[in-house]
């Protein structure tokens, strides 16, 4: 059917049925019921143990053994008694004291006096606890209530144990409740109380109330009142040294703003400087040392990036983190504390913090120039809730799960050099150059391929000695410890290569209960593979393409850190993948519906996982697994049902992100098993943005172009799909699911539409024009009036993959569309660009990590640094005496700043400016306006450096009004047009300045 014919269909009728569950191979023929191997080999060779990383410096270990808790949220201690105090998320608190902690007491029940109660988030006392026995208790009593978070004052009574009088309370303070309250509680050192609330929301769509930025309410803050003082009406004081309470239509609590859901935070008992964890929503999770009136971004930004960049921004400055972690590193930040104890003196002056999800304990430590240096301390096996410390500064760590720990040192040993480096001595080989695999190494192959950028893999699976796998009643396959799982990745279209090019070979290595991955890049002469840095690294490849200029194309590669690969291989699809509850790589692959196939063996073919079982290495039931999760279908196999094709590429390509509990933003579900009119896509408006698509749905059934889905795995550029680990569009994937959306009947939609449809003669005719038209004027009309919607432009895309059109067709459309003025067209139609056409996108959407793990070299950065060109750096900054002053000099930045903190101030200049490089506005009495650098303000003149460089005397008669900007005079998008190498190496030429 021709894609003017799709469009029309929309009253075609198509049964959609799920295939009836049946043992079947997708390749068509019936699985031999013998076994393709005779017997099993034991593994015996394996050499890949432990960890190329030294061991972290401390561990945890329980204290307090003999007490549990039910979901604990708060462990804090109170002025005038050594007891610790440890509340639980469903109302009650307890107390027990250290010194023998065999038993608790209960404080309160407070659900049981309060049966409105749905969670307890803080815990505090007041300084002067031991004279007026206040105790500040912060709960939600509903979900989307106006009133429904509160922080109230009790009175503890004077007896022992200690129980608080539940007839005592007092509302201090309420607030909206909704998803993210915040709701930590504590006393600062001027003996004000802060209160942290979130922006009242779930996680996805951001921010709905739009409160990160309005400082008119008290979501999205820290607070901060006085609660021993009572004013016009409230049971607390505003402080006059408040930030905004001067400022009209703003809540005089606030004390900073812009965060999006401000789970712990403390005070450096020291210092006194305010550190919170803030939990991120889609990329990163954030910690900040907070200031007065600081904005911290939500929802205008998510850390670094981005987020719901189109809304006002609050009425100060946005301030970056002070650390910030991917979500490949953590996923729910716990604030901890300032570390003031003795045990541990290594730690002493270190911000101690952690993660819900992952459980990894971090130390960040101020360096001598200001700098933060960020340590990874512990791998734990917590549910990180929150941290805790005694009177004496020493630190607890409260896990969700019940119960209470505390760092420890290490004692294990570094080991991390006996880990092979080569392929050649991992065990897993015994002939490179065939890719033989050692005794006991068993090849295997799947169903269903993702997308890969075309290249292609081969598959071995190991486990030692004669260990069995097992599978669960969830489907997924456990491993013994020493298993490994191995992948070879190859491309066959390298420039002058006789065969294909052997790139990489990745591992997956059980050990301590967890999948630990690692990469093995083949060298040139593909004789041996050497084990990639756990940062990872990109490279450019030279592909063969005969439609590319000289039959030549460059190819991004990626050959992905250790962590990063947790964004695919994500540990949160399973239960507990590891004994520490830590996010490690979960398996993707290795699956039923995967390897329920023939597999070609020496013998013959026959069906894989009879074979596994027959000799052993598999315990599992096969017929009932078999008969639950039928295979997965090919694809690109065309004989396969266009349903089973699309179903099986949004599983294997989209699912591991997809699904409950796998992290992705949006709420979708799009694995295999999962009915369609459960997926939660059909007639659903999408929640991370339409780009621009009229009456936009996830998957519009019958309407390929008002199908964001489609809309995102066809682009290139910020919001693309896959978002990792692929830089090129699939164009048979994307042919693949617009043919399966176009045959799906129309159904119900989510609520009315947002705008009426477009209606499809129009684009249908623009198209039948641009097919058949024999004047170029009317075929230019036809495209200019398709890409003038992003709809419209998602058709005529399609038409274009067809490769039907006459040459100067094509070129006409994707002429226009290079430059077109809407990016959402831009990036649908790149990938018809050759890759040194294309955009790149250093300015607007830049992936950091990404440029920092670049081989870089800085000799190339200097050229670049002095170059002439548009973003030359010389025109505004001096090295050693050499370029123009009107910015810092540069001479020695490498002292001051780290290559990643260098890349931050370029991208946002405007975020935290040297008060000597603060731009100012200046109108003169005759209305001319003037930009630049305040060089000299007196009672005579005021002189001012433009951004030529040039300067401006002005009379004081002459000056109507100066005024500070917040806006550098360094520009935005300065990096814009740099590729991502040439920003590496100038990086690379300015960390090295020193």
């Amino acid at each position: 059917m021709c894609c003017v014919s799709l469009l029309l269909a929309a009253g075609i009728t198509v049964a959609l049925l799920e295939p009836a569950v049946a043992l079947a191979d997708p390749g068509g023929d019936e699985p031999q019921a013998g076994s393709g191997l005779e017997r099993r080999t034991p593994w015996t060779t394996s050499r890949i143990a432990g960890t190329p990383e030294p061991p972290p410096p401390y561990k945890v270990e329980p204290v307090f053994e003999a007490l549990t808790f039910t979901k604990p949220v708060v462990i804090t201690n109170a002025p005038g008694t050594d007891r610790l105090f440890v509340a639980e998320l469903a109302g009650k608190i307890f107390s027990f004291s250290p010194e023998n902690g065999e038993t608790t007491d209960l404080v309160i029940d407070l659900k049981k006096a309060r049966p409105e109660l749905s969670s307890i988030y803080g815990l505090t006392f007041h300084p002067d606890f031991e004279q007026n026995r206040y105790v500040y208790i912060c709960y939600v009593t509903g979900h989307n209530q106006e009133e429904g978070t509160r922080v109230s004052r009790f009175r503890m009574r004077a007896e022992d144990p200690p129980q608080i009088d539940p007839d005592s309370e007092t509302i201090v303070i309420t607030w909206w409740s909704g998803g993210h309250n915040g709701g930590c509680i504590k006393f600062g050192p001027d003996g004000y109380l802060y209160i942290t609330s979130g922006d009242g929301t779930g996680p996805s769509p951001p921010d709905v109330k739009r409160a990160g930025q309005d400082v008119s309410n008290l979501l999205s803050a820290i607070l901060r009142i006085d609660v021993d003082q009572t004013e016009e009406g409230r049971n607390y004081r505003i402080p006059d040294d408040n930030p905004f309470v001067n400022l009209q239509g703003a809540r005089p609590e606030i004390w900073s703003y812009g965060f999006r859901n401000p789970w712990k935070m403390s005070f450096d008992r020291e210092t006194g400087d305010l550190w919170v964890g803030d939990v991120g929503w889609q990329l990163w999770e954030m910690v900040y040392r907070v200031e007065k009136g600081g904005n911290y971004g939500w929802s205008i930004m998510e850390g670094r990036q981005p987020a719901v960049p189109e809304q006002e921004p609050g009425p100060t400055p946005i301030l970056p983190p002070t650390i910030d972690h991917p979500h490949s590193e953590a996923a729910s930040i716990t604030g901890g504390f300032v570390y003031r104890g003795r045990r541990l003196e290594e730690l002493i002056g270190a911000y101690v913090y952690g993660d819900f999800q992952t459980g990894i304990v971090w130390a960040a430590r101020t360096d001598e120039e200001g700098g933060i240096e960020v340590e990874e301390i512990a791998h734990t096996p917590l549910q990180l809730v929150g941290f805790g410390e005694d009177n004496a500064g020493e630190l607890y760590l409260l896990d969700h799960l019940g119960g209470v720990f505390q760092l420890v040192e290490n004692p294990e040993p570094d080991r991390s050099g006996e880990f092979p480096r080569r392929l050649s001595n991992t065990g897993l080989f015994t002939s490179l150059e065939r890719l033989a695999p050692s005794p006991g190494v068993h090849e295997y192959s799947i169903n269903a391929h993702h997308w890969a950028d075309g290249t292609s893999s081969q598959r071995w699976l190991a486990v030692p000695g004669t260990d069995a796998v097992t599978i669960d009643e969830k489907g997924n396959w456990r491993f013994p410890d020493g298993s490994v799982i191995a992948k070879t990745i190859s491309i066959d279209t390298i420039v002058d290569a006789e065969q294909p090019v052997r790139l990489e070979t990745q591992v997956l290595h059980r050990e301590d209960g967890s999948w630990r991955p690692y990469t093995y890049v083949w060298n040139a002469e593909q004789t041996d593979a050497e084990l990639a840095s756990a940062d990872g690294f990109t490279r450019t490849l030279q592909v063969a393409d005969p439609e590319s200029p000289n039959d030549v194309r460059q190819q991004t590669y990626r050959f992905a850190g250790r962590k990063e690969c947790a964004l695919c291989h994500n540990a949160w699809v399973e239960a507990r993948t590891t004994i520490f509850g830590v996010q490690t790589a979960s398996l993707l692959g290795v699956h039923v519906n995967q390897l329920n196939r023939e597999h070609q063996y020496a013998t013959g073919p026959a069906n894989q996982l009879r074979t596994f079982e027959q000799i052993g290495l598999l315990e599992a039931d096969i017929e009932t697994l078999t008969a639950a999760s039928p295979p997965l279908a090919d694809p690109y196999r065309e004989s396969a049902g266009l349903n089973d094709r699309a179903r099986a590429y949004l599983h294997v390509n989209c699912a591991h992100c997809h699904q409950e509990h796998a992290g992705g933003a949006a709420n979708i579900v799009l694995t295999r098993s999962t009915p369609l009119e459960d997926t939660l896509t059909l007639g659903v408006r999408p929640t991370q943005g339409t780009f621009g698509i009229s009456d936009a749905r996830v998957i519009s059934s019958g309407d390929p172009s008002g199908s964001v889905l489609l809309y995102r795995i066809a682009k290139l550029g910020a919001g693309r799909m896959p978002r990792v680990g692929s830089f090129e569009v699939d164009s048979q994937g994307v042919t693949l699911i617009a043919d399966w959306i176009a045959q799906l009947p129309p159904g119900q939609t989510e609520g009315d539409s947002e705008s009426p449809a477009e209606p499809l003669e129009w684009i249908a005719s623009d198209l039948a024009r641009i097919e058949s038209s024999k004047s170029a004027e009317e075929c230019l009309q036809a495209i200019e009036r398709l890409t003038s919607s992003t709809r419209g432009a998602l058709a005529l895309y399609r038409l274009n993959e067809r490769a039907e059109l006459a040459a100067p067709v094509q070129q006409a459309i994707i002429s226009r569309t290079a430059k077109h003025e809407s990016a959402e067209v831009r990036d649908l139609f790149e990938r018809f660009l050759p890759p040194s056409e294309r955009v790149q996108r250093v300015g607007e959407a830049v992936n950091q990590a990404e440029i920092l793990s670049l081989e870089a070299d800085a000799e190339r950065g200097r050229s670049l640094f002095f170059s002439d060109s548009a973003t030359s750096c010389k025109k505004c900054h001096r090295v050693q005496g050499r370029g123009e002053p009107l910015g810092p000099d540069l001479s020695e930045i490498g002292k001051k700043y780290r290559r990643g903190q260098i890349l931050q101030q370029i991208l946002e200049p405007s975020r935290s400016m040297d008060p000597k490089y603060v731009p100012y506005l200046l109108e003169t009495v005759q209305g001319r306006v003037y930009s630049g650098l305040l060089e000299r303000r007196d009672d005579t003149e005021v002189v001012l450096r433009d951004a030529a460089n040039k300067t401006h005397r002005f009379a004081v008669d002459e000056v109507e009004t100066l005024v500070r900007q917040q806006k550098s005079l360094m520009p935005d998008l300065l990096l814009r047009d740099m590729t991502a190498q040439q920003v590496a190496d100038l990086l690379a030429y300015l960390e090295g300045l020193r």
